[in-house]
């Protein structure tokens, strides 16, 4: 009797530690600075790596200052893809005391950087506004996770290639949809898009004056220019202060349209801002 009981809890045992699932595997931490660069980096990782952007979707990164709790959450992480952000360097000492093997690469590398229209930066930090740009980060992007992970090469140069396709076929898009618009003004809360201009023939005014909201007087003189140089859209943006640039569509019953720069879902994001533009 004693022995068809142990058998019994034997087979129990066995069929209960063979319906438990082994433990999942924790896959490499990977940081980006920005939303943006989030989408570069699991188009290019396949689900080998899980991706954190620092800065919280609507913040804003010129300003944003981490938390203890948001900065613990960089813990064990190898790569960081950065933009030059001010946060950036405040940082980066505390995570490397945590972590000295993290390392930290700069999105700017092999990129033209054009000139900063705020106080805050010397360069417009926005280089992913560009599908020709973001193709060189992509680049930098695979080459950084090869290096850190070789056992994944194949799968990331493939994953690159289909990555370039699709800026590739943005860019043919966008250059398609805004040539009849070619020289055509953008009025903008916050001047992100000076390497989307760039590419497209357009220009941008900002709002935002040096870094700072706008004074009345600088609105006057928008206002004065706006009506020398016919502007095609107002472009909002979610991280900052929008009421200057509202009250210039307004009083020139120009159509408004939200577009968040930072998004995650950049393809998405670059479409509607192409589709502002030619409304």
């Amino acid at each position: 009797m004693k022995k068809a009981l142990f058998l019994c809890f034997a087979l129990l045992f066995v069929c209960f530690s063979c319906g438990k699932p082994a433990p999942a595997v924790e896959k490499p931490r990977v940081l980006v600075s920005v939303p943006a660069h989030q989408y570069f980096v699991e188009k290019i990782g396949g689900g080998t790596l899980s991706v954190h952007p620092l800065v919280p979707p609507g913040a804003n990164p010129h300003i944003f200052e981490p938390t203890p709790r948001e900065v613990e959450k960089t813990r064990g992480a190898v790569l960081w893809f950065t933009v030059g952000e001010s946060f950036e360097n405040k940082i980066l000492k505390v995570l490397k005391e945590r972590n000295s093997s993290l390392l930290a690469v700069s999105m700017c590398e092999g990129i033209d950087l054009i000139g900063g229209t705020c106080s805050c930066h010397s360069h417009d930090r926005h280089i992913w506004l560009s599908p020709k740009q973001s193709q060189v980060q992509a680049k930098t992007i695979a080459a950084s996770l090869i290096r850190a992970y070789p056992a994944y090469e194949e799968l990331y140069k493939n994953n690159l290639e289909g990555l370039l396709s699709e800026l590739e076929a943005l860019d043919v898009k966008l250059a398609a949809m805004l040539k009849p618009f070619e020289g055509a003004t953008l009025l903008v809360s916050h001047p992100a898009f000076g390497y989307f201009c760039k590419d497209y023939g357009l220009r941008q005014i900002s709002v935002e004056h040096e870094g700072k909201d706008p004074l009345p007087q600088h609105i006057a003189s928008i206002l004065e220019e706006a009506r020398r140089s016919p502007i095609r859209s107002v472009l909002l943006q979610p991280q900052y202060n929008n009421k200057g640039a509202e009250l210039i569509a307004k009083d020139l019953n120009i159509p408004a349209f939200t577009i968040d720069p930072y998004s995650s879902d950049y393809i998405t994001m670059m479409e509607s801002l192409g589709e502002a533009i030619i409304r």
